[in-house]
């Protein structure tokens, strides 16, 4: 396996500047191995696996805060973290049989989304970067409501902040 190891940029929405600016919040990282059918008859792994990685990280963090989603959506009445935007940038392929480092980080937390990015790895050779924005969406309280983004809890976003 030949991964890029240098950084690779993210694009898509920005980094805050000012209050919500950058800084070291919550991260988590899990591994997964590379399955059969995650890869082509090339035996590289197929791009959309990628954004289905990016989701475990994300998943795997909530549940490492106490907060997992089985649990936390009924709890705080929400149908979940839907992604409103995503992008991702991808330095090299990764193989059948590679063991994935997943590295997934909060970046910023605002009144109704927060921003996960992260990291994709071999061998501690970086392969790809990427990110999400989730908006917190609230469960209809009647049917044929439309869904909407409400603002997040303070426990919940004092948790993602790591604060």
């Amino acid at each position: 396996m030949e991964c890029v190891g240098s950084s690779v940029p993210l694009e898509g929405e920005p980094v805050p500047r000012g209050r919500d600016r950058a800084r070291p919040m919550t991260e988590h990282t899990t591994t997964v191995q590379v399955h059969w059918g995650d890869v082509d008859p090339a035996g590289i792994a197929f791009y959309p696996r990628f954004f289905e990685w990016y989701d475990l990280g994300c998943e795997a963090l909530f549940a490492a805060l106490g907060l997992a989603w089985p649990e936390a959506f009924p709890r705080y009445g929400i149908v979940g973290v839907p992604i409103v935007e995503s992008g991702s940038k991808f330095a090299s392929p990764v193989r059948y049989g590679d063991v994935l480092t997943i590295r997934s980080r909060v970046a910023w937390v605002r009144e109704k989304t927060f921003r996960m990015e992260h990291e994709i790895s071999v061998r501690g050779t970086l392969c790809a970067s990427g990110f999400e924005v989730r908006a917190w969406v609230a469960q209809p309280k009647a049917a044929g409501e439309r869904l909407h983004a409400v603002p997040i809890p303070e426990d919940v976003a004092k948790r993602l902040r790591g604060t």
